[in-house]
């Protein structure tokens, strides 16, 4: 026969193993039970709306001369210009807040949140940098690239160019550079 250790349970063995099974049942306790993360994790989704998200905000914080001669060409009454431009500015606030939002979020948080918004960022900073990026060094980039991977470039222009006849591609500058 097997010698067990028996001890007498106290209430705090008790109060362990139901909350074990169900953490709420502690009645004692004014602190609730941890909820649990159900966020679901998507750092590439979130690494692309980043990336796009920050280079429209970009994109518009650079070219305001541009917005403006937009407009003023265009069929929208004068007394809408200014609030187009409180709107633009808007967006540039709130997309700074955001920003620090999911700054705060990578450094406070663990799992599935931490994970989109350093996707989210990391998104935001390519666009930054892409932005930024002068011509040269782009084209010096593309020069350094082996013959695969220029005809691989080159099949994929060509097809861009078939399926959308008619647009000059030369002439289309997504960052205007007039105003730097």
């Amino acid at each position: 026969m097997r010698g067990y250790s028996f001890r007498k349970q106290t209430r705090d063995d008790f109060t362990r193993r139901i909350e074990a099974v169900d953490p709420s049942h502690n009645r004692r306790s004014n602190r609730r039970a941890p909820r649990e993360d159900k966020t679901p994790s998507h750092p590439f989704v979130s690494l692309i709306m980043g990336f796009s998200w920050f280079y429209v905000v970009v994109t518009v914080a650079n070219n305001r001369s541009r917005i403006e001669e937009s407009l003023v060409q265009g069929s929208l009454p004068v007394e809408y210009h200014g609030m187009v431009f409180n709107l633009l500015a808007a967006l540039i606030t709130v997309s700074g807040v955001f920003l620090m939002v999911h700054l705060f979020r990578v450094l406070g948080r663990t799992g599935a949140k931490r994970a989109n918004s350093s996707g989210l960022l990391t998104g935001a900073g390519l666009a930054v940098a892409l932005i930024y990026t002068p011509p040269e060094m782009v084209h010096a980039g593309i020069g350094m690239l082996d013959d695969n991977s220029r005809s691989l470039i080159q099949v994929a222009q060509d097809t861009v160019r078939e399926t959308l006849p008619g647009v000059d591609f030369g002439s289309i500058a997504l960052v205007s550079s007039q105003g730097q």
